[in-house]
C-alpha cells in the first residue's frame, strides 16, 4: 500500500524502504568512522547553550572586545537565562592560549577547534567577527604536504642558506597519511624560548625566533608564488602561505559554514583619515599592517579581498553592519562609536 503525504503526493513502499536503507547506511558509516577514531561531522547534541566565538585582530579592536565583555555580554547572559533558560558562553582567544601553544604553533589549530565547538553546541549565534583596517598576524603553515614541501625545496635548492633553514625547521612526519612536513616546536631548537627564569637567554631566543620566522615566511611565500606561476599548485594552495589567522577564522566560521543567516554576525569598522606618518607609527601600527616602517600593501590587499569582497558576497545584508569613525588622535570619537556599536548589537 502506498503512503500519502500531507500535500496529497504519494510515496511508494519501495521508495520508503530505499530511503530507510540509505539512512541506515549513513548511520553505519558514521558509527564506523567514530569507531576508527574520527570525530568529525558528528550529529549535533541537544543543547541549551548559546556559545559565540569572537574573531578579530587584537590590537585594533581592544575597545570593541572590552565593551562587549563589560557592557553587552552580561546583559545578553541575563536575558537568555531569564527569558529562555539558555546558558550564554563566549570564546575570546585573547585569553587562555598558553605559551606552549605558541611554542608548538598550535594557536591556529586551537582557534579552529573552538569554532567547531561553537558551531556544534550553540543553538543560536555561534560566530561574530570584527574587521577594521588590519589584516593581522600571518603564521607559517604548521603542516605542509610532503609532495608540496619537496617542490618548495626544489625552488630554493640553489640557495643553500634558505634550504638549510627550511630543513632545520620542517621535518617529515612519516606516520601521517598522507605524509607531511611539520614545523618544529620553537623550544626544540631555541632551548630558552620559553625559559623566562633566564631573562637574557629568553630574550635572545625570542628575538632569534622572530628573525627566523620572517626569513621562513619570505622563503615559503616566494617559493609558493613560483609553484603557482608554473601551475604546480593552484591559487588556493598558494594563498595558504599568505593567509592571516583572522581570515582562517572567518573562512571556518562564515565562508565555509552552513546556515550563516541564523548563526553569524559581522561588524566592519572604517577609520577615516588614519595618520600613518612615521612619528605616529607606533600607535598607527595597532590599526593598520606595517612592514619595514611602511604600510604593508600586500596585507592591505588581502584584507580588502576578504572584507570587501568575500565576506559581503557570502553574508546576508541583515547580518553585516558597517561603521565609520574619524581618526582624531589616540582616543578619537571612541565613546560615541562605542554607543553606536552597543545599539547595533543589542
Amino acid at each position: 500500500m502506498d503512503n500519502v503525504k500531507m500535500d496529497g503526493s504519494v510515496i511508494s513502499e519501495g521508495s520508503v524502504s530505499e530511503a530507510s536503507l540509505d539512512i541506515a547506511r549513513e548511520e553505519r558509516e558514521k558509527l564506523l568512522k567514530v569507531l576508527s577514531g574520527s570525530l568529525e561531522n558528528l550529529p549535533a547534541l541537544g543543547s541549551k547553550i548559546v556559545r559565540i566565538f569572537t574573531s578579530s585582530t587584537f590590537t585594533d579592536t581592544t575597545l570593541e572586545r572590552n565593551a562587549l565583555m563589560e557592557n553587552v555580554y552580561p546583559r545578553l547572559k541575563e536575558e537568555l537565562r531569564e527569558t529562555y533558560g539558555l546558558e550564554f558562553q563566549v570564546v575570546d582567544m585573547r585569553w587562555g592560549v598558553r605559551d606552549e601553544a605558541t611554542d608548538d604553533h598550535m594557536t591556529t589549530h586551537l582557534c579552529m577547534k573552538e569554532i567547531e565547538n561553537c558551531q556544534r553546541l550553540s543553538v543560536g549565534p555561534n560566530f561574530v567577527v570584527f574587521l577594521g583596517q588590519k589584516y593581522g598576524y600571518r603564521p607559517l603553515p604548521t603542516h605542509i604536504l610532503a609532495t608540496e614541501f619537496e617542490m618548495l625545496r626544489e625552488c630554493v635548492r640553489n640557495t643553500p642558506g634558505e634550504l638549510e633553514l627550511l630543513d632545520t625547521w620542517y621535518k617529515k612526519d612519516e606516520n601521517a597519511v598522507p605524509a607531511v612536513y611539520g614545523l618544529q616546536p620553537i623550544s626544540s631548537i631555541l632551548k630558552h624560548f620559553n625559559s623566562k627564569r633566564i631573562k637574557q637567554r629568553h630574550e635572545e631566543d625570542q628575538a632569534t625566533w622572530w628573525e627566523t620566522f620572517t626569513k621562513l615566511q619570505r622563503i615559503v611565500r616566494k617559493a609558493a608564488q613560483v609553484l603557482f606561476i608554473t601551475k604546480k599548485i593552484d591559487r588556493e594552495d598558494m594563498h595558504n602561505y599568505f593567509m592571516s589567522v583572522t581570515e582562517r577564522e572567518v573562512e571556518k566560521g562564515i565562508l565555509k559554514a552552513n546556515e550563516i543567516h541564523d548563526h553569524c554576525l559581522a561588524y566592519i569598522r572604517d577609520i577615516n583619515n588614519i595618520n600613518t606618518t612615521p612619528h605616529v607609527l607606533r600607535f598607527a601600527s595597532k590599526f593598520v599592517d606595517f612592514a619595514a616602517r611602511n604600510v604593508d600593501g600586500e596585507a592591505q590587499k588581502l584584507l580588502k579581498a576578504l572584507r570587501d569582497d568575500k565576506l559581503p558576497r557570502k553574508m546576508p545584508d541583515a547580518n553585516l553592519v558597517r561603521f565609520e569613525v574619524e581618526w582624531s588622535g589616540k582616543e578619537g570619537n571612541r565613546q560615541r562609536y562605542a554607543f553606536r556599536l552597543f545599539t547595533a548589537i543589542l
